[in-house]
């Protein structure tokens, strides 16, 4: 026979993993029958799958490669647990084993440390969702207001089957262990079970009471390593005195102490040996250093600066006579060219024509020399240089030469 059944939107998000068509699984929830067909109809709370161990091992494996790809599980994420808790948060059911047995252990090894309780389902359905839920809680900055900072997180239960622990296992919880701001140790189950929030957490403790036993210091374990090392100390420092003691005994019996004189009339004979050799070097440093000023006193002399000053002042007279008398040379030379220069300047001279009883006439105003008688106009004024003066005339006629042979007058 079949029926119809019918689970809402809500309780979908519990589900995870929706069944596949031919899966054998268990649906609890409430019958409903309809009046008019007489039909009757599930409606579903939950639906638990009929699968073997194989199965959860499977989802397990898969979950565990996904989020180690992610790297929630890598090293260098753990985060050192405190060695001294003030305040300790614990994750579990209120009601089980875990939170007494931490309760009873903590209380044992140092009543001074406080337990902080989140409550939380740690099986079921919604067991995941309230696993993040307190996670979260523990970490927020109003719980931290309310109660104080918490040092170190422990989030486990008791043992049970791998459906029992399954809520360890989920995503959701692994993923809000591995973002926790606050250190968290994984307590879940026994020894030999392994779920994935032991990956995420900072440390893996194998059950609750140990988790209890890891972040608590025994009061009673700190006190006698206290006294041990107490003890310790105590024989470290006499043994140190002891050593002191025997040093100074071996040093007081040396002979710098015993016999401190005998010891000084070495230092003497090594101060006498050490002078005589510093005398005889010195005497040997001092002949060198005769010897190689005589030699430079040699050398000075040739290099005398008066030889010097009388080889310069020779040089410098024949310089001086040869300078002058190629001074002499050259101004001669320079005479001989002048008076040349000055006679063939005579020759051309104009001056010199009109000593020979030429003349030369010239525009008064302008001083142009009038060469040409195209140049003259009747009652032009003219100035005549003669060789020893020179003459203002007026221009009665103009005559050309040809002109002139022929008596024309202009």
């Amino acid at each position: 026979s079949q029926s119809t059944g019918v689970m809402w939107r809500e309780r979908l998000a519990y589900l995870g993993e929706m069944p596949k068509e031919g899966e054998k699984v268990r649906v609890l929830g409430s019958i409903k029958v309809t009046k008019r067909g007489g039909e009757f109809q599930i409606d579903a709370m939950r639906i638990v799958r009929e699968v073997d161990k194989g199965y959860w091992w499977r989802k397990f494996e898969e979950t565990k490669q996904k989020l180690e790809a992610e790297g929630l599980f890598a090293p260098e994420r753990k985060r050192q647990i405190p060695t001294f808790p003030q305040r300790i948060g614990v994750i579990t059911s209120p009601d089980g084993a875990a939170i007494r047995d931490i309760i009873r252990i903590v209380r044992q090894r140092h009543s001074g440390v406080e337990i902080v309780l989140f409550p939380s389902l740690v099986q079921g359905e919604d067991a995941p969702l309230s696993l993040v839920q307190a996670i979260k809680l523990a970490n927020s900055l109003e719980v931290e207001r309310l109660v104080g900072k918490i040092d170190v997180l422990i989030i486990g239960r008791g043992g049970g089957s791998i459906e029992d622990l399954w809520a360890f296992n989920e995503e959701i919880v692994v993923r809000a262990v591995a973002e926790s701001r606050i250190p968290t140790i994984s307590a879940v189950g026994h020894e030999i079970d392994f779920v994935l929030t032991d990956f995420a957490a900072d440390e893996r403790a194998p059950t609750p009471t140990a988790a209890a036993q890891r972040v608590v210091p025994d009061r009673q374990e700190l006190l006698d390593r206290l006294k041990q090392l107490e003890i310790r100390l105590r024989q470290a420092v006499r043994n140190r005195l002891r050593q002191s003691r025997e040093q100074l005994r071996r040093l007081s019996e040396r002979r710098c102490f015993t016999d401190p004189l005998s010891l000084l009339g070495d230092f003497r004979q090594e101060l006498d040996r050490v002078s005589i050799q510093i005398d005889a070097l010195a005497q040997r440093q001092i002949s060198l250093k005769r010897w190689k000023l005589l030699e430079l006193s040699n050398r000075l002399a040739h290099c005398s600066p008066q030889a010097q000053l009388v080889r310069w002042r020779e040089r410098l007279h024949r310089y001086n006579e040869a300078l002058q008398t190629a001074a002499e040379l050259a101004l001669s030379k320079c005479r001989r060219k002048l008076e040349l220069m000055a006679g063939k300047l005579e020759t051309l001279s104009p001056f010199a024509v009109l000593q020979r009883g030429y003349a030369l006439v010239r525009e008064p105003l302008t001083g142009k020399v009038l060469t040409r008688v195209e140049h003259f106009a009747v009652g032009q004024r003219a100035e005549v240089l003669l060789a020893d003066g020179k003459l203002g005339v007026t221009v009665n006629e103009v005559m050309c030469d040809d002109e002139a042979s022929d008596g024309a007058t202009h």
